[in-house]
This record gives C-alpha cells, structure tokens and sequence, in this order.
C-alpha cells in the first residue's frame, strides 16, 4: 500500500492503482445532490374544489396561506366515461 496526500486528505492506496488518476479524482469539487421531491401532494377527492385543494397543498407542505382569487371554489369538473371523446366518421 502506498500513502498519498492531496489537500489535506491522507489516501491509501493499493499499488495497482494509477496514483496521479487518483489525485485528479480527488481534486475534482464535491457536487451535492439534488434532492428529491420533497413536495407532498393531498388525496385526490372529486368533491374537492380547487381552492380546497391549494388550502390542503399549502397545509401539508407548511407554506404560508394565500388568498387565491382565481381559485374556483366549485366542485372539479369530472371526466364522464360515457360521451366519447370523438366522433367516429364513417366513409360514405
């Protein structure tokens, strides 16, 4: 094993290792990850209108509440299975 010191920082290295590829990793600068998501969404509820819905997102993600005036405080519109979402034209 050999003993190697780069800024400070002592590394012990096995022979078979290319110790000047080593320093050029060692000096390369730490780079923090990013975090994940660390948002948290509510349950989705089809009566839930959209201000509830931001009043429930600001709650559980501890943001300050605002005042929303676009927010609609009626229920979501609900997607209806059975009108079609196209109409079918037949070659005549």
């Amino acid at each position: 094993m050999q003993t190697i010191i780069i800024d400070n920082t002592t590394y012990k290295v096995k022979f078979d290792r290319d110790p000047i590829e080593l320093a050029k990793l060692a000096r390369k600068p730490y780079k923090q990850k990013k975090p994940k998501d660390i948002r948290k969404f509510p349950t989705w509820d089809p009566a839930v209108s959209t201000a509830e819905y931001i009043k429930r997102f600001d709650s559980l993600n501890n943001l300050q509440a605002v005042q929303y005036t676009g927010a609609s405080t009626e229920t979501a519109a609900q997607y209806d299975p059975t009108i079609p979402l196209c109409e079918v034209f037949t070659d005549e």
